[in-house]
């Protein structure tokens, strides 16, 4: 019978509460607090990662807002929200803020907007992908899906190294 490895439990518990705290709202410590006290973790509303709201609804997000020639469904993450949702698509936690920054810049946190690119292309959702580029192979109404968007903008900034593709990356300091 092979043994359990103490790290890797541990290392699924920290990831698991960061998701908790990142969804639901809320600070990790105060999380954890209640975990060790044998009590649920308390749900905020601090960005909690959602669907969109319905269309129509104003952009609420903290960032520049959709870029010239946007057209948006309503509805918008915020940068907590936006950090989240690239976490739980696979990316690295140190690189979450500036990814929350550019999809901010990019889409202003609308997973539905959409706008025309030089080359022929469709520029998508968050991170605003475009389908002749980084979004090539997924169709518009895939890439409007926020937890597809993320991981396409994952895997396509090399997770988050490579932001040489988004035109706001300098306003994000990359």
């Amino acid at each position: 019978m092979a043994g359990v490895n103490g790290m890797a439990v541990a290392a699924t518990g920290a990831g698991l509460l960061f998701a908790w705290s990142g969804i639901r709202g809320g600070k990790v410590t105060g999380n954890l607090r209640a975990l060790l006290a044998g009590q649920q973790p308390k749900t905020g509303n601090a960005e909690p990662v959602t669907t969109p709201t319905a269309p129509g609804t104003p952009l609420t997000g903290t960032g520049t807002g959709p870029q010239p020639g946007v057209s948006s469904s309503g509805g918008a993450y915020g940068s907590g929200a936006l950090q989240s949702l690239w976490i739980i698509a696979g990316g690295s936690p140190a690189k979450a803020g500036v990814a929350a920054c550019i999809a901010q810049h990019e889409s202003g946190g609308d997973a539905g907007v959409t706008s025309a690119n030089p080359d022929g292309g469709t520029n998508v959702g968050l991170w605003q992908l475009d389908t002749k580029g980084k979004g090539a192979g997924y169709t518009v109404a895939q890439l409007q899906h926020p937890l597809t968007n993320a991981r396409v903008a994952v895997a396509g900034s090399s997770d988050g190294t490579d932001w040489s593709a988004w035109a706001t990356a300098p306003m994000c300091g990359v």
